[in-house]
């Protein structure tokens, strides 16, 4: 089996699983919208999630409709990157996906990334399945030590906007209006990405195995105590 065929079978077995978790989540719930999803396997390696989440943000970076994207980067304390988020609908939705943390260092560099994950849910009458590129931008320091330290839940625990040329009066150097701002390559069936409830949580696995044992996000985004040479290339797609 070729190396694309694989990828095509995992997708459709992810998405399959989402589908299934939501049902019996849905159940167990009595129909109430679950809040929490997470650690879905998507990437093959840690080294794909990295080169994948380069690859979008230079996509992203060099299209014009993402053109504001590059003033937030230059103000915000770290970048949150999921290259391929997959997002299901069937009477219910749900996102599902892995992504990668890094932090804005004082000097305009950037540190190795972290590895996390992002799911929710959301109740509606909804049919497809839809993969978007997504970047949110942390501009305050709380929700990014928050994400740091134990993962957060969107609009729960910090506020979050979409981003956009509006959106650049909100931000100065000292402040912003919202904690997160996103963007969202979004195709397919889906109108738009709403990220209200998504749970941002930590993917110590993928940590541990691209780094070493106990290689945990502070000690790679904050003291900096982890690298490889494989993560230059989301370094070199952030430098602006």
């Amino acid at each position: 089996m070729t190396r694309q065929s694989t990828k095509t079978v995992l997708k459709q077995g992810y998405v399959a699983g989402i589908l299934i978790v939501f049902a019996l989540t849905m159940v167990a719930c009595g129909g109430q919208s679950p809040i929490r999803v997470v650690d879905y396997p998507k990437k093959d390696t840690a080294q794909d999630l990295v080169n994948e989440s380069a690859l979008a943000t230079k996509v992203m970076r060099n299209s014009p409709k993402f053109k504001s994207i590059d003033f937030f980067l230059k103000r915000c304390k770290g970048v949150l990157i999921f290259p391929d988020l997959v997002k299901a609908g069937l009477i219910f939705g749900g996102e599902g996906g892995s992504g990668v943390l890094v932090a804005h260092k004082p000097d305009g560099s950037w540190s190795p990334p972290a590895f996390y994950t992002l799911g929710g849910g959301s109740f509606g009458l909804q049919i497809g399945v839809q993969e978007t590129a997504l970047i949110l931008l942390f501009m305050s320091d709380r929700a990014f030590q928050a994400a740091i330290d134990s993962g957060l839940t969107l609009g729960a625990d910090t506020s979050v906007a979409a981003g956009s040329e509006g959106a650049e009066s909100e931000v100065s150097t000292a402040t912003a209006q919202k904690d997160v701002y996103y963007f969202a390559n979004v195709g397919g069936l889906f109108a738009g990405a709403s990220l209200e409830g998504s749970v941002i949580n930590i993917r110590q696995s993928f940590n541990d195995a691209y780094y070493s044992s106990g290689a945990n996000p502070r000690k790679i985004l904050i003291e900096q105590r982890f690298d490889q040479p494989g993560t230059q290339v989301l370094k070199d797609a952030l430098r602006y």
